[in-house]
């Protein structure tokens, strides 16, 4: 039995599996592999309209007749809201009910981590899973430190931090399609921006890069105390996710 730590590619990855290691680890599967896709498929750009509309805070009649016209979002929708975590008295069975309920906070949160579940790609749980850390820590991290109104933008800046791996598109092409906020965008493409330093440590800490990790916490004013607290907080939550 075999096993290999800190793989750094995908290709050194399957070139392990095949000599007969047992398991491997290592960040590479968060690298884009491959030629990205020239478009995004069909399932994608539903969310992304639907998202579009959301984030523009459309009429419910809009979004209502958007949903409609995908029945596996829909379906996965009603599920979602109907299941046990909401602690509703009464099932949801309307669209138009369920974004009530929901909202377009929560709701444009639950679109933009589905958008990341829409991926063939084999690798697309681990994706998800690191994006899901990463989207939290960010959330948890701004606490205090950004305006509340911008929480949901952290998270959806560490949500959409993979999506270039998970859609095997480019970064850029992917925005094109998006009407985000400047600093969503800046820090998805490296641009800088007031959300970048959360995304630089984020990505320090799957790194376990210590001195990135304090080096950006201190630039953030953060304590140790406040990152580790924050960290175990966004690896509980994204473990607890489903979809």
């Amino acid at each position: 039995m075999g096993i290999a730590f800190q793989v750094p590619t995908t290709a050194d990855f399957r070139a392990g599996m095949d000599a007969g290691l047992t398991a491997a680890a290592g960040w590479f599967f968060t690298a884009p592999s491959g030629t990205p896709a020239k478009t995004i498929s069909a399932s994608q750009a539903n969310i992304v309209r639907l998202l579009n509309l959301v984030r523009n805070n459309a009429e419910i009649r809009e979004v209502e007749a958007a949903l409609k016209q995908d029945v596996a979002i829909s379906y996965r929708l009603l599920r979602y809201i109907n299941s046990a975590g909401f602690g509703l008295s009464c099932e949801i069975q309307s669209f138009r009910h369920a974004v009530t309920m929901l909202g377009y906070d929560k709701l444009n949160r639950w679109l933009s981590l589905l958008l990341g579940t829409a991926s063939k790609d084999p690798m697309a749980p681990a994706l998800m899973h690191t994006a899901l850390v990463r989207a939290r820590l960010m959330e948890l991290l701004a606490t205090g430190l950004v305006d509340k109104p911008e929480y949901d933008n952290l998270f959806i800046t560490g949500a959409f931090s993979l999506l270039d791996a998970l859609l095997g598109l480019g970064m850029e092409q992917i925005l094109e399609a998006m009407r985000l906020p400047e600093p969503i965008s800046d820090a998805l493409l490296g641009n800088g921006g007031r959300y970048q330093p959360f995304l630089d440590l984020a990505l320090a800490s799957e790194a376990g890069d210590g001195r990135a990790i304090a080096e950006q916490a201190a630039m953030l004013g953060l304590t140790a105390a406040q990152f580790n607290a924050a960290q175990l907080q966004a690896l509980a939550f994204a473990d607890a996710m489903e979809f």
